[in-house]
């Protein structure tokens, strides 16, 4: 399942950048909030901040 998913600085709300997530169903335990959770995974692993800082939002289909 793919869904596109928005990060956002925490401070202004400002759109930093978007990813689109793939996870397969397995990892779907919690739905929506698993894209938001790995959005913010990523940008900590790319050294672009962390969930003290960012925040991500499931884009609305």
């Amino acid at each position: 399942m793919k869904k596109i998913v928005d990060v956002f600085k925490r401070k202004d709300r400002s759109l930093v950048w978007t990813y689109v997530i793939s996870l397969d169903r397995n990892r779907l335990t919690s739905g929506i909030v698993e894209f938001e959770h790995e959005a913010l995974r990523l940008s900590e692993l790319e050294d672009r901040g962390g969930a003290e800082s960012l925040t991500a939002r499931v884009r609305p289909a």
